[in-house]
């Protein structure tokens, strides 16, 4: 109960108990006037709360530690005023705001919109929600509050930013900037010889036709270039349920999912193919692609990955073979390798469809103390015959992973 209305209804009690004392006409008037004033300041609210339309949009995809913009229109679809608008904005731990998500708009006439933008900060990789944004509405005297419902709740997709590897295979295909910064364009040309022309196919860009072939012999044709050295990448990321040590902004699996995605964008931008493999709570996801224009679904994969997955992580690499890229190099990220995953990496390195087999440990003892040391496993996972690199808190991972896959390993 509101100030006012608690005033409103105090006086109205005092007026009626003196106009029934000394049966005064101007106390009765006064009476009156306070009920009514109650009862219409109730209606008026009530009808406010129907009247009002609220709608949020939350920018396009972003990366790790950039600012992205959130709009609140708020429109008055009815044929009286609103008074005393009152929105205000719950975030995220990991999402910060510039300045006050708090807005108090003093009157909305009929027909009108009023736009609300505040900026964000995500700092963490994740599908982080926005919300419940709190909208109420009152009436002209400040008695009643009704709250105002959203259509939809929102959420800010963070995707986890690759970082460029280093070392030789920095030389072997381009940066992943492109991923990095946000474009979704088609790798560039630059550097690669020109190999033959073909027949145009459907998704091929305008840029590669070739108009005097085209012209000579009536159909389109392409220009065809040879991409040189390209990798193909599998990456199964560990999503075990109770494989996530840390807390806060890093943790074993916000830096395998970072691991993950700059691998993928290393293969991406050097014209190879990508393919992630996750386990959930609602089954094992499966991406795959060699089109720098779907990396952002890559991201987005990685951005919504959680530790909730019920499968072993030797299950979820049996599930995921036949459907990796032949020739590919496997990448296994886990921060609790265990012998179910030597078992499953010996016949896996032997297999002559697959490329290399590489273990990216996140070591859990860097971000928990409490957790044992997994170098015994990574002994017996080299025997096996595979690539093994650990990873703790703090290092640079395209130093990291560039090591592995620099030819001369």
């Amino acid at each position: 109960m509101s100030f006012q209305l608690l005033t409103a209804l105090a006086a109205a009690a005092g007026m009626g108990l003196i106009g029934l004392t000394y049966d005064a006409y101007a106390a009765y008037f006064m009476f009156s006037a306070l009920v009514a004033l109650v009862v219409v300041a109730f209606g008026s609210s009530r009808l406010s709360g129907q009247v009002l339309e609220v709608r949020r949009e939350v920018a396009d995809r972003v990366f790790e530690d950039e600012r992205f913009p959130v709009l609140l229109e708020l429109t008055n679809r009815g044929r009286v005023p609103v008074f005393l608008v009152r929105a205000m904005e719950t975030l995220s731990p990991f999402l910060i705001a510039d300045q006050r998500t708090e807005f108090l708009v003093p009157a909305l006439w009929p027909g009108e919109t009023v736009q609300l933008r505040y900026v964000l900060r995500g700092q963490k990789r994740g599908a982080h929600p926005l919300g419940p944004l709190r909208v109420a509405v009152c009436d002209p005297f400040g008695m009643f509050f009704r709250r105002v419902p959203l259509e939809r709740p929102a959420e800010a997709v963070i995707f986890p930013r690759p970082v460029p590897l280093s070392g030789e295979v920095a030389k072997m295909g381009a940066e992943p900037r492109p991923i990095a910064t946000g474009e979704r364009a088609r790798g560039s040309e630059a550097g690669l010889e020109f190999y033959g022309i073909r027949d145009y196919t459907p998704g091929d860009e305008l840029r590669r036709i070739h108009w005097r072939a085209t012209a000579h012999h009536g159909r389109l044709t392409v220009i065809e270039f040879d991409r040189g050295v390209s990798e193909n990448i599998g990456v199964v990321v560990d999503t075990r349920v109770g494989t996530d040590f840390g807390a806060g902004l890093q943790t074993t699996l916000d830096l395998g999912v970072r691991a993950a995605a700059s691998l993928a964008a290393w293969a991406l931008s050097g014209e190879g193919s990508a393919c992630v493999v996750t386990d959930s709570a609602a089954g094992v996801k499966w991406l795959e692609t060699d089109r720098l224009d779907r990396a952002d679904e890559i991201l987005e994969l990685l951005a919504r990955t959680r530790a909730d997955g019920p499968l072993s992580l030797a299950g979820v690499l049996a599930w995921a073979m036949p459907l990796l890229p032949a020739g590919a190099t496997i990448w296994v990220i886990t921060a609790a390798p265990d012998e179910a995953l030597v078992e499953a990496i010996a016949p896996l390195a032997l297999n002559r469809d697959v490329s290399a087999v590489a273990v990216l440990v996140v070591e859990a003892r860097s971000f928990d103390r409490a957790q044992p040391t997994t170098a015994p496993v990574e002994e017996r996972l080299r025997a096996a015959g595979s690539l093994v690199a650990s990873v703790v808190w703090g290092d640079d991972l395209g130093d990291v992973l560039g090591d592995v896959l620099s030819p001369s390993q």
